[in-house]
C-alpha cells in the first residue's frame, strides 16, 4: 500500500508539472501563467473582493496574493478600487483588457482537460474526482489539525516564559 501512496503523490506532481507547461506556453502571449490567471477567473466570478478574499479562495498565503495581484495590476488586467467600508483593504475588479481575454483561457483549460482525459470513460473520470476530492479534504483535515496543534504548543511556550 505504501507504494501505491508514493505512486499517487508522484502521479499527481508529474500532472501538475505536465499541466503547468502546457498552460503556460499557451498563456505566454499574454505575460500569465499558470499562477496567476486563476486571479482573473475568480475576479471575474467575484469582482469586488479584497486581497485577504481572494487569498482565502485560492488557498494561497497573503503575501503570494500580494506579489502577483501587483503583476496583474502592472499587465493591466487588475484594478484596485477603494473599499469604502474598510479604508485598509481594496476591491479588486477584472479590467476589459481580462475580460476580452478570459474566453481563451478557458478554453485552454477545456483543451487541456479534454486531453488529459481522452480514452478514458466518464465513469472512471468521475470515480477519479470523487477519490482526489477525498484525498484533498483530507489532507486540508490533517493542515487544519496541525495548524491547531502548532497554535497551540505556540500560546503554551508564550505562557511558560
Amino acid at each position: 500500500m505504501e507504494d501505491k501512496v508514493r505512486m499517487l503523490i508522484k502521479l499527481t506532481n508529474s500532472i501538475y508539472r505536465c499541466t503547468q507547461g502546457y498552460i503556460d506556453k499557451k498563456l505566454e502571449k499574454y505575460n500569465l501563467t499558470v499562477g496567476t490567471y486563476p486571479y482573473l477567473l475568480v475576479l471575474n466570478r467575484m469582482g469586488g473582493i479584497s486581497q485577504n478574499e481572494i487569498s482565502r479562495e485560492l488557498s494561497v498565503d497573503k503575501a503570494m496574493s500580494a506579489r502577483t495581484i501587483k503583476k496583474l495590476i502592472e499587465l493591466g488586467y487588475i484594478e484596485k478600487k477603494e473599499n469604502k467600508e474598510d479604508i485598509r483593504a481594496y476591491k479588486l475588479y477584472i479590467t476589459e483588457k481580462a475580460k476580452e481575454i478570459i474566453p481563451e483561457i478557458l478554453e485552454i483549460i477545456e483543451e487541456w482537460i479534454e486531453i488529459l482525459v481522452q480514452g478514458n470513460e466518464k465513469e472512471k473520470i468521475e470515480a477519479s474526482i470523487e477519490f482526489l476530492e477525498n484525498v484533498l479534504e483530507n489532507g486540508k483535515k490533517f493542515k487544519r489539525n496541525y495548524c491547531e496543534r502548532m497554535k497551540r504548543i505556540e500560546q503554551d511556550r508564550k505562557r511558560n516564559i
